[in-house]
């Protein structure tokens, strides 16, 4: 009797430990997939899981929650919680233009390498993987998707992204940086890749404003907001390289900032401008078409540096640029977002911003001779 006692015991002991061995496993295992938990959460603000387990340790931002995920002290534990800090429907609005703005602004040109940048930029724990941000203590005005066009400019880029995420986290909107870079040889394109990376962003978000910004203009001033205001609006009112002043009145490049909606209406840009000039000229004219009035911040506030380092020329002037304007609003209905063109290589976050590779060709358009 007592060795069927033995037997029993011992055998009940291998399977403890048999299902203490397998439980530690599987708990690595799930370990494992609630950090891929984590991560997609961060990598797309829209990713809602619909489970996740209890307690609190170490607080991760996502999209104004924090997703709290504790690394098992026993194997046969691992938790997770999702808690919100201050649920996104009972926040208060943020201020209007940020709470915590410095006015002008010291711009440091000194170049800096990406991986340097991804562990040295400010507030870095609060930039979700491709480039995003949201406020935790208040609701954001405004989600804003800054649009850049970009070709063979990575000194610049990098100069640019540590400027601009302090600044756009002090203005208090939920923002995402997307660059959207132009993959073949031919002729650059510039207002094609606004819209190209228009479509893709409204993919991402319901962003509500658009920024469409050249990587080589920092502003020198946080005043500056960049949470759209009511009309269309040229926001590099004065660039350092023309001594701070417009060189035209109806002039409307380098930065520039649109509700969604007004955007859409206009069409988005002509997709007709291979080459150097003329695009925004044909914006400015689409704005006007549909009654739509142009504003600009103060000369004090509208400052801009012009990046001159490694300032990379990526294509000549567009031949066609005059003829083209002559039709702008005639072509507006049908040139533009409606009849957008290109081939999405890639989409590629990185810690501090969002990568959108395309390509595309003046062959993709029948343009005007």
């Amino acid at each position: 009797m007592k060795i069927k006692r033995w037997i029993s015991l011992i055998f009940i002991i291998f399977v403890v430990i048999a299902v203490v061995l397998w439980s530690n496993k599987k708990q690595d295992s799930i370990y494992n997939t609630l950090k891929k938990i984590v991560n997609d959460f961060n990598a797309n603000p829209n990713y809602k899981p619909q489970t996740l387990l209890l307690t609190t340790e170490t607080t991760i931002p996502i999209l104004g929650d924090e997703l709290t995920i504790l690394p098992p002290t026993e194997k046969s534990q691992i938790t997770v919680s999702r808690q919100p800090t201050l649920p996104l429907k009972k926040r208060t609005l943020c201020t209007g233009h940020g709470s915590k703005l410095v006015g002008p602004l010291f711009v440091d040109t000194s170049p800096v390498g990406m991986e340097e940048l991804e562990q040295s930029i400010e507030n870095v724990d609060s930039i979700n993987k491709g480039g995003w941000f949201q406020p935790v203590h208040c609701k954001a005005k405004r989600k804003v998707a800054v649009i850049i066009p970009f070709r063979k400019r990575a000194s610049q880029l990098t100069v640019f992204l540590r400027h601009m995420h302090p600044l756009l986290m002090r203005q208090e909107l939920t923002y995402r940086i997307i660059v959207v870079e132009q993959l073949d040889d031919d002729a650059f394109n510039r207002a094609t890749l606004f819209n190209a990376g228009f479509v893709e962003a409204m993919k991402m978000f319901d962003f509500d404003c658009v920024i469409f910004h050249d990587v080589d203009l920092i502003p020198e001033d946080d005043h500056n907001y960049y949470g759209c205001p009511t009309s269309p609006r040229h926001m590099s009112a004065a660039v350092d390289k023309f001594d701070y002043k417009m060189l035209y009145e109806t002039l409307f490049g380098g930065v520039s900032a649109f509700l969604t909606e007004h955007f859409k209406k206009i069409n988005g840009f002509s997709n007709l401008f291979f080459g150097w000039g003329g695009e925004d000229d044909d914006l400015y004219k689409r704005i006007i078409a549909k009654g739509y009035k142009l504003s600009r911040p103060s000369m004090e506030h509208g400052r801009y540096k012009m990046l001159k380092e490694n300032h990379f020329q990526s294509s000549d002037k567009n031949p066609n640029r005059v003829k083209l304007l002559e039709s702008s609003v005639e072509r507006m209905p049908t040139d533009g977002l409606s009849s957008l063109k290109y081939e999405l290589s890639a989409i590629d976050e990185l810690p501090l911003v969002t990568f959108v590779r395309v390509k595309i060709s003046p062959s993709m358009y029948a343009l005007v001779g």
